[in-house]
């Protein structure tokens, strides 16, 4: 069986419906975080970088090895630390992603120690 495209699901609605549907996806606000996979030196092995643009902030963390891919290895230390991990995108840029957070929560940040 065909799956139907949105368009079609949205033509399928009653304007009430999709103006419903409209407010709801506007008024939910995620926070997005970019992951980079950092190369070894001479000096610190492999690592995972996640970064917020918004707030400026940053924490770089050992890369880990199990997960076998920065974005895995991002994601694991983002849940285990208590963030709202919704979903990614790889699209952005070859060497980056985006992870996208389902909360917005100002306190929440992330900080080098």
């Amino acid at each position: 069986m065909a799956t139907q495209s949105p368009t079609i699901q949205a033509n399928n609605m009653t304007q009430e419906q999709l103006s419903d549907l409209v407010w709801k996806v506007t008024a939910t606000n995620t926070r997005m975080l970019t992951v980079k996979y950092l190369c070894p030196t001479n000096t610190k092995g492999s690592r995972i970088k996640i970064i917020d643009r918004y707030f400026g902030k940053s924490i770089t963390l050992g890369y880990n090895y199990y997960y076998t891919s920065a974005l895995r290895g991002a994601v694991h230390w983002l849940i285990e630390n208590g963030w709202d991990v919704q979903g990614h995108n790889s699209e952005a840029c070859k060497d980056e992603y985006i992870v996208v957070i389902g909360t917005w929560d100002s306190e929440q940040q992330l900080n080098n120690k």
